[in-house]
């Protein structure tokens, strides 16, 4: 069966964003952050797109810290998911709402569920974090791990749900909303060249070369969160974002 749906030029992120899908053209797409995007889907072309290739060079670069940050890392990877959960989930309401704001050409509106959603997004995920931050000591208790790595992966939890309270809404959920008023493209590129620049790059210069090993990867991904916040954010006050929508 011929594909009758297309998907062009997004950048996907979170868990499984395409769960179930079938009959799809996938075209110059970015899938991001997040585990099993095409799982279960059927019948699906893909062309010019990209999986993650960032997170497997980064994790590369994670394996010649030893075991024991590798060990530190994935344990971390688990539990941070959970700290930018509410984040993911409300992302995909702010899509859907601003979408049909945008369809009424009702940009008064736009401002105003995007303000009070990203509001939620950081009362709940403030919430979360400071939960995840009580029950650290139990949750790396059931993993069993060695003192050496419980202290990377506690340091690495502190330092990621610290950042992520404050930078991910503006990295991720604001960008839900440009891609909802048609603005998939600029989101894209921004998206690319902050990772391989600072996600990747920096991974390699403060992991590696400034010796702060597997903690280093993360202060670049927030790096990389922080510069993709700042474009995210002027891109929001010069207002370019608005004339991409096709009503």
């Amino acid at each position: 069966m011929k594909p009758q749906r297309q998907i062009n030029q997004e950048y996907l992120t979170g868990e499984r964003p395409l769960f179930g899908e079938s009959g799809l053209q996938i075209n110059h797409t970015l899938f991001g952050e997040g585990e099993s995007p095409l799982k279960e889907c059927h019948q699906i072309e893909m062309e010019n797109s990209m999986f993650q290739l960032g997170k497997i060079l980064v994790l590369s670069l994670v394996s010649t810290f030893g075991t024991y940050a590798i060990a530190a890392n994935a344990v971390s990877n688990a539990i941070a998911l959970f700290q930018i959960l509410p984040g993911m989930a409300i992302s995909l309401a702010i899509t859907t709402v601003i979408s049909q704001c945008v369809g009424a050409n009702d940009y008064e509106q736009v401002h105003y569920y995007l303000k009070k959603l990203l509001a939620i997004i950081y009362v709940a995920m403030v919430g979360t974090v400071a939960l995840i931050f009580l029950a650290l000591p139990l949750i790396l208790k059931a993993y069993n791990l060695s003192d050496q790595t419980a202290a990377a992966a506690t340091n690495i939890i502190h330092f990621h749900g610290i950042s992520a309270m404050i930078i991910w809404p503006l990295s991720f959920a604001l960008p839900a909303a440009y891609r909802a008023a048609g603005d998939a493209k600029a989101c894209m590129y921004t998206s690319i060249v902050s990772m391989w620049i600072f996600r990747i790059g920096f991974s390699y210069l403060v992991g590696k070369y400034m010796g702060l090993g597997v903690f280093g990867v993360w202060v670049a991904m927030v790096i990389d969160w922080v510069v993709r916040a700042i474009c995210f954010v002027i891109r929001y006050f010069n207002g370019k974002w608005k004339h991409g929508a096709i009503v």
